[in-house]
């Protein structure tokens, strides 16, 4: 049985590396990785990732002040 699970994590690692090796390839060539529509899913996603730190900063703080009184 652990023979088959690393198998197939092997598998999956190998088809992750041809994966990263044609998306580099395709930059280096000029191509676009992702359609317009997934390049706006990613811009969207790195916005709410901010929205999220900061939140999460604030959160922080809060609770470390409330903890000092």
């Amino acid at each position: 049985m652990i023979v088959i699970v690393l198998t197939m994590l092997l598998c999956v690692a190998l088809g992750g590396l041809v994966v990263g090796y044609v998306a580099v390839e395709a930059r280096r060539d000029g191509r676009e990785i992702f359609t317009p529509e997934g390049e706006e899913i990613l811009a969207s996603a790195k916005r709410r990732q901010e929205d999220l730190m900061v939140r999460g900063e604030q959160f922080a703080r809060r609770k470390v002040r409330n903890a000092r009184k």
